[in-house]
């Protein structure tokens, strides 16, 4: 059983490396225009969390191969590790389902990113130079500020129209792909899946995603609800 799960968690994290290395290559025609980061929210959302970390490093891995070893790579390792990290905090520690939170954190990450990236290349370019770091910053940054608009509005939009479905279809594929006893042990602990249908029932991102909608079996084993659907 547990050479089986751990056969799947291999070829998951292998997919999931590959779908983030694809659809960064494949909107690199479009500059700042990626998928990148709506994938790993939905890795670090769905799926084990070492999975989205380690797809997350090989796909790192990966660019550097291609594009070679530059000031990038510092940026790579911080923005993308801490998108899964504070991703899985909201969706699997704090359980946020709100998608305005996470088009919210989406843009403000987004904003950040170009704010890292000028602040590295001016602090090496400083210690280079000898010249002042607030002009290297603020020449960098407005010399590329129309990339981090396009950047931010990109992802703001692969956000609000994405995420909520592809999280609700992933948390049903993992049910399927590992099996619903194990997938369900493993993310909350021994429970079944019960509908929502009160009008009073805290909304979930889109309809009813399979994590969100979860209960102890022991305390309702025979959950009368008419389906969602």
């Amino acid at each position: 059983m547990k050479k089986s799960l751990w056969t799947k968690d291999i070829v998951l994290t292998a997919l999931a490396a590959a779908l983030l290395s694809a659809g960064k290559q494949a909107l690199a025609s479009i500059p700042n225009v990626e998928v990148v980061t709506l994938l790993i929210m939905l890795y670090a959302a769905c799926f084990k969390p070492q999975i989205a970390f380690i797809a997350t490093a090989v796909f790192i891995l990966i660019e550097c191969f291609i594009w070679g070893i530059h000031t990038w790579v510092i940026a790579y390792l911080i923005h993308w590790n801490f998108v899964a990290l504070a991703t899985f905090l909201l969706a699997r520690v704090f359980k946020v389902r709100n998608r305005f939170i996470y088009l919210a954190f989406t843009i403000l990450v987004t904003a950040a990113f170009g704010v890292l990236t000028t602040l590295i290349d001016s602090i090496i370019g400083a210690g280079r130079t000898g010249r002042s770091f607030a002009l290297i910053f603020s020449v960098t940054y407005m010399r590329g500020i129309y990339f981090y608009i396009v950047h931010v509005v990109g992802n703001a939009a692969f956000n609000i129209t994405l995420f909520a479905p592809m999280r609700d279809l992933l948390d049903k594929l993992m049910i399927k792909y590992y099996g619903r006893e194990v997938f369900l042990k493993q993310t909350d602990g021994a429970v079944a899946l019960k509908p929502q249908t009160g009008a009073n029932d805290p909304t979930p991102l889109t309809g009813a995603s399979a994590r969100d909608t979860i209960i102890n079996s022991e305390k309702d084993p025979a959950p009368s609800d008419p389906p969602r659907e």
